[in-house]
């Protein structure tokens, strides 16, 4: 007879788990948000997961998980640039003038990989993790006026790099 995968008895398995198989694929999303790469984000997704884990039966709330791990990634993010202080940056401006919306998708990621990793966390969980300005700066360990002056400055930058990028395109043509 086979075994149930979720434990002894097929009794019910660890609630932590069951979180992860159904939002691992939003979580990743948000990892390659903050990182801008592939790779790092799925790195950055594990080690929050590791370090979650651990302490998974001190999370009250199982609603509340995601948020434990986006925290915890934001976090892991942020001390592993601290550490290395430094940032690749390769986007560049396509040669042809067409607009389509993989270029235009391409064109906001690299400004996104352009703005200092702060900004950019705030970026990513206020408008695509769609989280309230005071849940972002809880999220990022910050006062609620630094999450506003992160956001406001990052969004001053995108609307900078973007409408340059548009200039140089429609000068172009």
């Amino acid at each position: 007879m086979k075994r149930d995968s979720r434990g002894p008895e097929g009794v019910g398995g660890d609630p932590f788990d069951e979180f992860v198989a159904a939002r691992y694929g939003a979580l990743l999303r948000s990892a390659f948000l903050i990182t801008g790469d592939v790779h790092d984000a799925r790195d950055l997704l594990h080690d929050a997961l590791a370090r979650v884990y651990p302490r998974r039966s001190a999370i009250r709330d199982p609603e509340a998980a995601e948020g434990y791990v986006r925290t915890t990634m934001v976090r892991t993010h942020v001390s592993r640039w601290r550490r290395t202080r430094r940032e690749v940056l390769t986007p560049e401006l396509p040669d042809t003038p067409g607009e389509s919306a993989d270029v235009e998708d391409e064109r906001l990621a690299g400004a996104l990989r352009a703005l200092p990793r702060r900004q950019r966390a705030a970026v990513v969980l206020r408008y695509y993790v769609d989280l309230p300005v005071a849940r972002v700066a809880e999220e990022l360990g910050c006062s609620l006026p630094t999450a506003k002056t992160h956001l406001a400055r990052a969004m001053k930058a995108l609307r900078q790099e973007l409408a340059g990028e548009r200039e140089l395109m429609s000068n172009v043509g």
